[in-house]
Order: structure tokens, then sequence, then C-alpha cells
């Protein structure tokens, strides 16, 4: 059917081909995206016999900078693709039941896809073109397969999250000079030596890292879109100078304390805090490896701060307190998890994937998105992380159960 120069909607290009896509797909991309990796696992859990191999980068930077998502990876994992990892990928390319290809600049993310500049090719039916391109696959794939085990694991994405958490606090850099940014060199791949040549195997190492970081580039051109009022919370419990358990389980603890059950305390009025907003709830403990986070083990609906929202010596939770935190608001229609808190969503993670989308006011660096919660007994967040933490505390309360609490709880 001939090859067309595109430079705008691969996307749909990709998802029209992969539509009809029955037997195998093959992908080379340097970055993987959360949503479209999202969407391509979809569409092999949905259509029977669809194998899907990828290869990629494994670069710890490119997941902490969230030019790539190592979310996305194990979505596809657990679709049932096979991943390859290669050091100094930067070819494109993708190839559906060996008839037609798709070549050229895009990454296989949301902004290679919807929103670069890009530039390529679409060739649809085009076998003989098309078995170039599944022969320079096919040879490919072979040499990394045999360069060591560079296919990608749970055991291996399992460790890297841990390492990533672990290296976000205590990220360095200077704000006013992005060029003084502390990188994280930790590579793991197969490192073929040269296109022709031989094959020699790899360790992570530290080396330079020249990465073109695509998805944050054009991060800047949506700046002056942003939403500064977005009416969404996180309300934190508990501080990091005596963290709750993460064995606890959130209610029951709060039973223990707290004469109201539907309501979270402040040490300052809330005034910011209004009716019918979201507020999802986190407590201020240690995730499943230790890491001192704060945990968000759910969510409620609000009726706002109110003047007399206020509480007296004569209150059980102000005498266990001190009186340090007198104001509240109320909550209804709560959802909690029903597990201990280790099994909450971490906000380590939660800065890892989201990056410059968690907070209305946009932030660059790993470390000052991270640190930008401390001394906060609550912060507003954006619907894309609003999105994010739904979908993520549901999975968990799949997995580990769900309390409904608070006035008009279902």
């Amino acid at each position: 059917m001939g090859i067309h120069i595109i430079s705008r909607g691969f996307g749909e290009r990709f998802y029209n081909l992969l539509e009809g896509c029955k037997e195998q797909i093959n992908i080379i991309s340097p970055f993987i995206g959360r949503n479209t990796a999202s969407s391509l696992a979809e569409s092999l859990e949905s259509t029977q016999g669809l194998e899907c191999n990828l290869i990629t980068r494994f670069y710890r930077e490119d997941f902490i900078q969230r030019a790539s998502s190592v979310d996305g990876l194990e979505r596809l994992l657990h679709a049932g693709a096979k991943i390859y990892a290669l050091q100094d990928l930067h070819s494109k390319l993708y190839i559906f039941d060996g008839q037609s290809v798709i070549t050229g600049s895009a990454n296989f993310t949301f902004n290679g896809f919807y929103k670069n500049h890009e530039f390529g090719m679409y060739m649809e039916q085009e076998p003989a073109f098309a078995k170039e391109c599944s022969d320079y696959f096919a040879g490919l794939l072979n040499r990394i397969k045999h360069s060591g085990s560079w296919l990608v694991t749970q055991q291996m994405i399992d460790r890297e999250k841990a390492k990533i958490n672990e290296s976000l606090p205590g990220r360095k850099g200077k704000k006013k000079d992005p060029t003084l940014v502390e990188y994280n060199n930790v590579r793991w791949g197969a490192k073929l030596e040269d296109v022709s040549g031989s094959i020699v195997h790899a360790i992570p190492a530290a080396t330079d890292v020249t990465s073109d970081f695509i998805e944050i580039a054009l991060k800047e051109d949506d700046s002056q879109g942003e939403q500064r009022n977005t009416g969404i919370w996180i309300k934190f419990e508990g501080n990091s100078e005596d963290r709750i358990p993460n064995s606890r389980v959130y209610l029951d603890r709060k039973r223990e304390l707290y004469e109201h059950m539907d309501r979270t305390f402040f040490r300052r009025r809330p005034s910011g805090i209004k009716e019918g907003q979201l507020i999802f709830m986190a407590v201020v403990s240690y995730d499943q490896q230790g890491q001192g986070t704060p945990m968000i083990i759910g969510y409620a609906k609000t009726s706002g701060f109110k003047p007399n929202n206020i509480i007296g010596p004569e209150d059980r939770f102000y005498k266990e307190t001190a009186g340090r935190y007198p104001y509240y608001v109320e909550l209804h229609r709560g959802r909690y998890l029903n597990a201990p808190i280790k099994n909450g969503i971490s906000l380590i993670e939660l800065c890892r994937d989201l990056s410059s989308d968690l907070y209305p006011n946009r932030k660059r660096h790993p470390s000052e998105i991270l640190s930008t919660h401390h001394q906060k007994s609550h912060i507003q967040i954006t619907e894309t992380a609003c999105n994010y933490l739904i979908d993520k505390l549901e999975a968990q309360f799949k997995k580990y159960g769900a309390v409904s609490e608070g006035t008009y709880a279902e």
C-alpha cells in the first residue's frame, strides 16, 4: 500500500495497525511511556495468541527523570511481553505481523506519539520492506540473547523500583542551574560493541549520561496551561519524628485515638479545603522496604472547613495530642485500605512516576518534588495525580480489601 512520510499522527497509525495485528508485534524504543505501555498491554491481553517482543533501555536515570516508565515495563511484563535491555539504544522501530512497519524518531511514549515534533515512515502491507526490518530486529535480538541474560524479569523490576526509591530522597542539584544536577549513572543491559562486530558482556557501570529526555523536554510547553487550584488534596497524619509503624491498619489505629472517625485534624485552620473536595489520606510511616515515607491508604470527600470546626480540652484526641491539632474537617464516603499501611501507595513512588505532573505548581528536579510536602499538613495535587492514585488504590483494595468509613459511608 506504499511508503509514506509522516511528521505527525504516529499514535493514530500505531494503534490502527495494532488493531489488525494478530500474531506478533516487535518494538524497538529507548523510552517506554506508562500510558502507551498500558494500552499495548490491554491489546496483548485481549488478542489471543498475540506475542510481543520489546527491546529498550534499562537506565535508572531514565526512570528517575520519568523519560521511561518502569511501571510501564511491569505492565507489559504482566501482559506477557518479552522485554530485553540494550545499552546505547537509539533506534525506534515498530513491526506488525511482519507486514507493516513504522520507523522514525518517535519513542513509544505519549509525547513521542502525540506531542513532539517527530519524523518517520509508515509502511502498511509492505512485506518486502517489512522483511528487511524484521531481519534487522531478529539479528539484534539474537545478539542480545547471546551476549548474556538481559531479559527483564519481575525480580529485576522490583529491585529497580527499590533502588529508585532509595535514591530519590538523596538527590542533589541546583534549581537555578540544571547543568549541575546529579545523575544516577547505573545502566543495565547488553552492550554490543558495534552494529556488526563481536559481542561483549556488560555490567552496570558509571558512565556519562547523554540521554535526550524527550518526555521531559516538552513539559516546558505545558507550563502555561497548568492548573493552580485543583481542590484535590493529600492530607498527612503523623510526623517524621515519630513515624507510625507500617504494620498497623489505618482505621484500627484511628479508632484508638479518635472519638469521631469521620474527622482529620490540622495544626492550623485549613481554610483552603472546601465542601465537596477530595482528600487522599497519607500516613507518615515506612514502605515495604523500610524507607521512611508517607503512605497513601485511602480517600474521601469532605464538607470543607467551617469556622466552628474546632475541638477543645474535653475531646480525647485533643488530650492525646496536647492540643496541637485543634482544627478539623469532616470526611464523607471514605474508602480505606483494610490491610497494613505498608501496602498503600508510597509518596516516593508517586513522585517517581508522576514527577512534575504531581503538583499544580510545577517543579523540575526530583529532590524538589519529593521535599515539597515537608512541614505541611496537607498539599494540593493535580487531576493526573488523582486519577493515578485512585487506579493504584483500587488495585490494592481489590487485592487486600477495603473499608468504608465516615458520614454517609456506603
